[in-house]
């Protein structure tokens, strides 16, 4: 019973001891948990703050934006709707080697053959226009002014205006971006002095690919102005021009190009000489060209290297009056190589019977080597030497020239 009895006043005093310190530690968890969830509810309250500080400070700088928006004034715009426009300058010193240094129509010295003014632009998403007018010595003229609308029809274009045509390659380019100074013998002795520059319409349409990797087939409809080959001023439309092309690559570096034009048209003619009315019977101009382009440059050196090989035929057969007829044909063919960024030389070889009546026996050829030196994509010198000889010609002629083309404006030396 004294046992039992210890054992009693043993637990009653712990009790004693262990009860008020529980009672206490309760107290201070909950005076932790409510001061946890003081700092909780604070840090969401300043999140919250800078939430919608953030916020304000986003609307402000709206508002700021849209003011500025709308006092803008766009009257500056209106210069992009202003043609680009470049001007092209080509003069040339010339060499002639005979005994009088001049010749019928050239003569020794310094000449400023042309001054070009091309301006073009974008008309609207679908169309664009092109313009180069030549001023030289001897007065202004319309070199070409055509808008092209760009899809009339699945891969077709329309172009109208005044063009130089697309027979062969050169005929297609402006003197300034030859590659030499001048235009082959054939071309200017066969299709005439000034090539075939026409007013008219041209369809251009990229073939799907069946020889080749592209093809392509262009139909002109013109004036036949031309005074050499068809009526002049006196006429007759159409005169009417087709010309395949087709493209190949044969490597990563090389690519060949061949094409086939023919062309005809009307050269009697049929109008009012000093107030009388003059007719003559239908005449008919055939004309047929073949041209082959072989270009190599290396990928990893483009800027460097690169080697040219370009070859056309011309074959022309007119009609005259009096059953007579003038059956002509010529061509020329140049290699030209590109050895550093900046130097290119090249060596042109001209043959062509004379547009004249009985001239099976008759012929003449040039020799044209050639060095071009780009100072800048700007400006180039080219120095040039011509032999010319026949059997149409009584004498020899030699021509060295010394031209210097510069360019200003976004388009620098474009063919066309």
């Amino acid at each position: 019973m004294r046992i039992k009895f210890s054992f009693a006043i043993i637990y009653l005093l712990a009790l004693g001891f262990i009860l008020p310190a529980l009672a206490q530690d309760s107290t201070r968890i909950k005076e932790l948990e409510q001061r946890i969830k003081t700092l909780e509810e604070k840090i969401a309250q300043n999140e919250l703050e800078k939430l919608l500080q953030e916020a304000e400070n986003a609307a402000k700088e709206k508002k700021e934006e849209k003011k500025i928006k709308t006092f803008k004034g766009g009257q500056r715009s209106l210069q992009a709707i202003n043609p680009e426009m470049s001007v092209t300058g080509d003069m040339y010193g010339l060499y002639i080697g005979n005994e009088k240094h001049y010749t019928e129509s050239l003569r020794s010295g310094a000449h400023f053959r042309v001054l070009g003014l091309h301006l073009q632009s974008n008309l609207d998403p679908f169309s664009l226009a092109k313009v180069a007018l030549e001023f030289t010595p001897d007065g202004f003229e319309l070199g070409e002014a055509y808008m092209t609308l760009t899809r009339v029809l699945p891969s077709v274009s329309l172009t109208i205006g005044k063009f130089r045509q697309q027979f062969g390659v050169v005929n297609r380019w402006h003197a300034h971006g030859l590659d030499q100074f001048d235009y082959p013998l054939a071309l200017t002795t066969i299709l005439g002095e000034d090539g075939l520059n026409q007013a008219g319409l041209s369809f251009d349409w990229l073939m799907p690919a069946f020889l080749g990797d592209a093809n392509s087939f262009i139909v002109q409809f013109t004036n036949g102005q031309n005074e050499q080959l068809f009526g002049g001023e006196f006429f007759s439309f159409p005169a009417v021009l087709a010309h395949f092309k087709s493209y190949t690559d044969l490597t990563t570096n090389t690519y060949l190009e061949f094409g086939l034009t023919g062309m005809l048209g009307r050269n009697d003619k049929n109008g009012y000489i000093d107030g009388e009315l003059h007719t003559e019977p239908y005449r008919s101009t055939k004309l047929a060209g073949f041209d082959v382009t072989l270009f190599w440059q290396p990928v990893n050196k483009a800027l460097y290297r690169s080697f040219l090989w370009r070859s056309e035929l011309f074959y022309a057969d007119k009609s005259l009056p009096e059953n007579n007829r003038i059956t002509a044909y010529g061509g020329y063919s140049y290699m030209e190589y590109q050895f550093n960024e900046r130097w290119q030389a090249g060596f042109r070889f001209d043959y062509t019977q004379p547009f004249t009546i009985n001239n099976k026996d008759e012929y003449l050829y040039q020799l044209v080597p050639y060095i071009t030196w780009w100072q800048s994509h700007w400006v180039k010198f080219r120095l040039q030497y011509n032999y010319l000889a026949g059997k149409a010609m009584n004498m020899a002629e030699h021509f060295i020239r010394m031209q210097m083309v510069w360019a200003m404006g976004p388009h620098k030396h474009e063919r066309y």
